[in-house]
C-alpha cells in the first residue's frame, strides 16, 4: 500500500498566496491530495495589515489543510514526510529568495519540486535592465519544474542551464478571473493606477519614487477637475503607499484587496508602472497604459506595443480615451497579448497544471524511505570494473562514509547466478523487483552496461518516477576489431548491442566521458539525451617527482593497447638504447613486445590489480619518471578519456602523449608534451630524459592542474549535478505524460 499523496505549498513572500491560491484548491477538490501551507515566519511580520494571514486561514479552511509556521530549515524539513509535490512561488537563488530554495534543498526525491514563475517580468524568466543591474543573467532555480508563463525561447533570461526543466503553463491567475456579470462598467468607472515603488525597477534610479507619487497626485488634481475620482492599488507585497504614511489626494480610493478578489472589468482604465498587473487587466480587457518616467530610465521594453504614458496630462489624455472608446485599446492589446505565446484558455492551464498533480499520483515510492533523506544510487555494470570505481564509486566516496549517500552495485555476474538459481527469466524479474523495492534507489545509473534485464530494471524506475542514467566511457556500437578478437565478439554480441542501444534511448540521460564520445552518440542517436562530463577521472598529489636524472618510462594499459604501444615502440626503443641507465616497465595485462627482449632486465611487467586503491599505491611505489600516452588516431580513439594523464600526473610522473587526440587540453601549458610522430616521440622522451629541470617544472604545473581542474570533489559535483539533471528530465518525462 502506498502513501497518500500531499501538495505542500511555501509561502514566504506576501506575493506568493495570490500564486499558489488556484494550485492549493485544485490538490484539494480535484485530486485529493492532502494540502500542507510551510510558511516562513517573516511573512507574518510582512503582512502589515493582517490581510493576507486572513485569508491563509480562509483558504485552509477550504481546503482542509495544515498550516505550518517554520523559523529554520531544518523546521520544515520535518513536515517533508510522504510523497507528492511541493510549489513555491518565490524560488531562485536569488538573496530574496533563498528561504524558499534552502528547503527546496533538503526536500525528498519522493517529492517533485515545482517553482512557479510568480509574474511577467520574473527573475530568471524575464527581465528588465533594473533586474539584469541587480540580479545578473545566471539566475538558476532547485526546482524539479519550472512552470512558466511563456515558451523558452520567449524568456530572454531563462539561462539555457535551466530551460530543460521548463513546462509553459501560464499564469495561475488564469483560473481565478471573474467570468460573471460585470459588476460596474459604464463612463462614470474610475480608473485604477497600481503602485509598484518597492520594485526594483523602481528603486534603483534615484528619485524615481517620487517622480511617481508626484505624477500621480497632480494626475489625481486633473481628474478632480473633471469631477472624477481614481482608485489607487498598492502593491501587495510593496504597500508604499500606505506603510509610508503617504497623503493622498481626497478624490483617491484606496483599494487594498487580493487580486483575486476584484473584479478588474469594473475599472474604465488602468495606469501601472511596469508589473505583472497589466497582465491581469490585458485578461479583463481593460484598456491599459504603461507608466514610465520621461527620461526612459524605467525600462518598458517588455510591454512594448502598449500605451506608454509618463506625464500627468498624458495620463488624463488615456484615460479620456479609454472611457470614450475603450475597443481600439483593447484590440491593441489582444494583439500584444497574442504575441507573448501565454495560454490564457482557463481549460487550457488547467489542463497543464493538471498533468503535475497526475505525475505525482503515478510516483510510487516505497513505504518508510521517503522520510531518509539519505540519497541511494544503484550502480548496475558488466562487472565491477575500473570504470565503476575510477568514474562513480572513488569520487562518491566520501559521501557514502558521512552516511549521505547509500550506493549498492548490482553485476551482470549476480544477475546470471540468479538466473541460474531460479530458473527462469520470470523468476529473476521479480526477484530484480523485489531487491529494487527494498532498497528504494532514488538514481539507478548503469555504467558501460550490456547484459540482461535492463528493460526490467529502466520499467521499474519510470514507473516510480526514479531517474535513469546510462554512464559510458566508450564508443560501446563501435567497438573495432583492431582491440582483439574476444573484445570484438563480446562487444559487437546482438544482445549486447541491443541492451546499449535500448539504455541510451530510454535513460533520462546518458553520462559520456567526453565531449567527443557525445558527439560520436549523438550521431549515431540523434533523439537521445547525453552530456558529457568534463572530468572522467579525478586524482589528488600522492607524490612529488624525485629530483633525480629519469631512470623509469612506464606505460600502463590493458591487452587490447598493444597496437598503440607498437605505434611508439621505435621511440622507446632509440632512447633505451642512448641512455642505459633507464628501463621501460609495463603496467597491466598488456604483453611485452617481441622486439624489447634485447633490453632483458632492463625491460619489467607488473599483473593488474583489480582494486583501484590498491592499484594506484603500487603505480606510485614504481617511482616512475616518464609516463606515456599513446593512442592511434582511431575513430573510437578520439572519444577515449584522460585518465592516463590525471594517474601519471597524481604519482609525478610527466607526461608524453599523443598529439590531436584527448590529451591536447589537459597538456596545454606546460603540462605534459605532445608527439605526432615518431621524431616528435623520440625528442620528447629525449628531452624528459636529459633535462632534469624541467622536468621537475613540467609535473609541477600538472599537478597544479591536477588540483585545481581534475579534483575529486569538483568530480563528486560533476556526477551529483548529472544526477540532479536526469532527475529533472525524469520528472519533466513524468509531467508530459499527462500533458
Amino acid at each position: 500500500m502506498f502513501q497518500a499523496r500531499t501538495a505542500i505549498f511555501l509561502v514566504s513572500l506576501i506575493q506568493d498566496l495570490s500564486v499558489l491560491r488556484p494550485l492549493a484548491i485544485i490538490a484539494d477538490r480535484d485530486f485529493g491530495f492532502e494540502v500542507r501551507f510551510l510558511v516562513a515566519a517573516k511573512f507574518r511580520s510582512r503582512d502589515m495589515f493582517g490581510i493576507w494571514e486572513a485569508e491563509l486561514e480562509l483558504l485552509a479552511n477550504e481546503t482542509g489543510a495544515r498550516v505550518i509556521i517554520y523559523r529554520h530549515d531544518f523546521e520544515a524539513q520535518r513536515e517533508l514526510d510522504g510523497a507528492g509535490l511541493i510549489f513555491s512561488a518565490s524560488e531562485s537563488n536569488v538573496p530574496e529568495h533563498q528561504a524558499s530554495r534552502a528547503v527546496f534543498g533538503c526536500t525528498p526525491s519522493s517529492f517533485l519540486r515545482v517553482t512557479l514563475q510568480h509574474g511577467f517580468e520574473c527573475v530568471g524568466f524575464r527581465h528588465s535592465a533594473a533586474h539584469d543591474r541587480v540580479y545578473g543573467k545566471a539566475v538558476s532555480f532547485a526546482g524539479d519544474i519550472v512552470c512558466a508563463w511563456q515558451p523558452p525561447h520567449q524568456l530572454p533570461s531563462l539561462s539555457p542551464s535551466q530551460a530543460r526543466k521548463v513546462l509553459v503553463t501560464g499564469p495561475t491567475a488564469v483560473l481565478q478571473r471573474f467570468d460573471g456579470p460585470i459588476s460596474r462598467r459604464n463612463t462614470a468607472a474610475p480608473g485604477l493606477v497600481c503602485e509598484n515603488l518597492h520594485s526594483v525597477r523602481l528603486k534603483s534610479t534615484p528619485g524615481l519614487t517620487d517622480l511617481f507619487l508626484n505624477t500621480f497626485k497632480e494626475f489625481s488634481g486633473l481628474l478632480a477637475e473633471d469631477g472624477r475620482a481614481v482608485v489607487l492599488r498598492p502593491h501587495p507585497g510593496g504597500q508604499f503607499v500606505l506603510k509610508n504614511g503617504i497623503e493622498l489626494p481626497p478624490n483617491v480610493e484606496v483599494n487594498n484587496a487580493p487580486i483575486y478578489r476584484l473584479d478588474l472589468r469594473q475599472f474604465a482604465y488602468g495606469i501601472s508602472a511596469p508589473s505583472s498587473v497589466l497582465i491581469d487587466m490585458l485578461l479583463a480587457d481593460v484598456p491599459v497604459a504603461v507608466w514610465r518616467d520621461r527620461a526612459g530610465d524605467v525600462d518598458v521594453s517588455n510591454y512594448s506595443g502598449l500605451t506608454v504614458v509618463s506625464d500627468a496630462h498624458e495620463m488624463r489624455e488615456f484615460a479620456n480615451a479609454a472611457t470614450k472608446d475603450p475597443k481600439c485599446l483593447v484590440e491593441q492589446q489582444r494583439r500584444f497579448l497574442g504575441a507573448q505565446g501565454i495560454p490564457t484558455d482557463p481549460a487550457e492551464v488547467f489542463r497543464r497544471y493538471a498533468g503535475i498533480f497526475q505525475a505525482a499520483e503515478r510516483l510510487q515510492p516505497v513505504l518508510g524511505t521517503a522520510s531518509v533523506l539519505k540519497q541511494r544510487y544503484l550502480l548496475i555494470a558488466n562487472a565491477h570494473l575500473p570504470t565503476v570505481q575510477v568514474c562513480l564509486e572513488r569520487p562518491l566516496r566520501a559521501l557514502v562514509r558521512s552516511g549521505e549517500l547509500s550506493m549498492e552495485l548490482l553485476t551482470e555476474q549476480q544477475l546470471k547466478a540468479q538466473r541460474a538459481r531460479l530458473g527462469s527469466a520470470e523468476a529473476t524479474a521479480r526477484w530484480i523487483e523485489q531487491g529494487l523495492e527494498r532498497f528504494a534507489p532514488d538514481a539507478l545509473i548503469f555504467s558501460r552496461y550490456s547484459g540482461p534485464h535492463s528493460s526490467v530494471m529502466t520499467e521499474w524506475a519510470r514507473r516510480r518516477g526514479v531517474p535513469v542514467i546510462y554512464h559510458i566511457d566508450d564508443d560501446l556500437l563501435g567497438v573495432p576489431r583492431s582491440l582483439g578478437e574476444a573484445k570484438h565478439a563480446y562487444h559487437n554480441a546482438p544482445e549486447r548491442l541491443a541492451t546499449v542501444r535500448s539504455l541510451l534511448e530510454t535513460a533520462d540521460l546518458t553520462y559520456a566521458s567526453t565531449e567527443a564520445l557525445c558527439d560520436r552518440l549523438l550521431a549515431r542517436m540523434p533523439n537521445i539525451r547525453v552530456a558529457a562530463g568534463k572530468i572522467n577521472a579525478s586524482g589528488r598529489v600522492m607524490s612529488k617527482p624525485r629530483d633525480l636524472p629519469a631512470s623509469v618510462i612506464g606505460y600502463m594499459a590493458s591487452a587490447d593497447h598493444s597496437a598503440n604501444l607498437e605505434m611508439v615502440l621505435p621511440a622507446i626503443i632509440e632512447v633505451l638504447d642512448r641512455h642505459p641507465q633507464l628501463s621501460f616497465e609495463l603496467f597491466g595485462s598488456i604483453p611485452v613486445p617481441s622486439r624489447l627482449e634485447p633490453f632483458a632486465a632492463r625491460v619489467r611487467r607488473f599483473d593488474p590489480i583489480a582494486d583501484y586503491e590498491e592499484f594506484l599505491k603500487a603505480l606510485g611505489n614504481r617511482h616512475w619518471d616518464i609516463g606515456i600516452c599513446p593512442l592511434e588516431p582511431t575513430d573510437f580513439n578520439r572519444t577515449k578519456s584522460n585518465n592516463k594523464w590525471v594517474e601519471y600526473t597524481s604519482i609525478g610522473a610527466a607526461v608524453v602523449a599523443s598529439a590531436g587526440m584527448i590529451y591536447d587540453d589537459c597538456c596545454a601549458g606546460g603540462c605534459g608534451l605532445l608527439a605526432g610522430d615518431i621524431d616528435e616521440w623520440t625528442a620528447a622522451l629525449n628531452h624528459l630524459v636529459s633535462d632534469v629541470a624541467g622536468r621537475l617544472i613540467m609535473v609541477d604545473r600538472a599537478q597544479r592542474k591536477l588540483e585545481s581542474d581534475f579534483s575529486i570533489s569538483e568530480h563528486r559535483q560533476q556526477i551529483m549535478d548529472i544526477v540532479q539533471m536526469a532527475r529533472e528530465r525524469s520528472a519533466q518525462r513524468l509531467v508530459r505524460e499527462f500533458v
